[in-house]
């Protein structure tokens, strides 16, 4: 007895089952671990996607539950770095774009009641997931670049062949350079504080990049508002580079 007590006094190894399961954990892990990094991109197209909305929907509730005209003020460029990075900011319509500029740019100690509600809905930062990322401000040539083939011949789907914008001719006259919110300079739209609805159609496109240039068939989002509607519509593509390169609604 003694001696069976020795032996089992002594350090126990793992079973073949725990060590299978543990490499079983550890390979799991890996293979969501390339996925995730493979495809970062992606995720940050959905992040910036997700943060436009929210600041669109900003401005329209604001309008909703006020009962006044809202303008959306845009301007800048998708660069932190630069002295103009790209904002957005919501006010009453009856400022003008540069009147609402100018309260977020240069505060007024005393605000008038109309600069009151004034309030940014979305600066640009330099957080991270902002570094594979891009909003193309009008006249940039990211959307095509990102619409080519990569070196491996892979291409996102045309988003003129998918519905709605293969049929529908309000869709797509919204997808043209002339209806980018992001203009550069100082741009706006308004929301009716009595119908609720979008007085402009507008829209926002999203690249995943790669050393400040769109990736080819990377992950690509958009964003739609037409005119007179009241629903903001997002459409998505994870990038034939890393996904199946077609377009949808989400």
């Amino acid at each position: 007895m003694a001696s069976t007590r020795a032996l089992r006094s002594g350090p126990s190894g793992y079973s073949l089952i725990e060590l299978l399961v543990v490499l079983a954990i550890v390979a799991i892990l890996s293979i969501a671990g390339v996925t995730m990094l493979g495809n970062r991109g992606g995720n940050s197209v959905r992040v910036v996607l997700d943060e436009l909305e929210g600041a669109i929907m900003d401005a329209h509730k604001y309008a909703a539950t006020s009962g006044r005209d809202v303008a959306i003020v845009t301007w800048g460029q998708w660069d932190a770095a630069s002295a103009n990075p790209l904002q957005a900011a919501r006010g009453v319509a009856t400022q003008t774009s540069l009147a609402i500029q100018t309260v977020i740019t240069a505060p007024p100690a005393s605000p008038t009641d109309a600069e009151k509600t004034v309030a940014p809905i979305f600066t640009l930062s330099n957080s991270r997931e902002y570094m594979n990322v891009g909003v193309a401000v009008n006249g940039s040539p990211w959307w095509n670049n990102a619409m080519q083939a990569n070196a491996s011949g892979k291409q996102n789907e045309d988003l003129t062949t998918v519905e709605p914008f293969k049929s529908d001719a309000s869709f797509q006259a919204a997808v043209t350079a002339a209806n980018n919110l992001f203009q550069g300079a100082l741009n706006q739209v308004t929301i009716s504080g009595a119908n609720k609805r979008f007085n402009n159609s507008f829209m926002i496109q999203v690249v995943s990049t790669a050393g400040g240039f769109a990736v080819p068939a990377g992950a690509m989002g958009l964003i739609v508002v037409q005119n007179n509607g009241a629903t903001v519509y997002r459409f998505y593509n994870p990038g034939a580079a890393n996904g199946d390169g077609k377009w949808r609604r989400i």
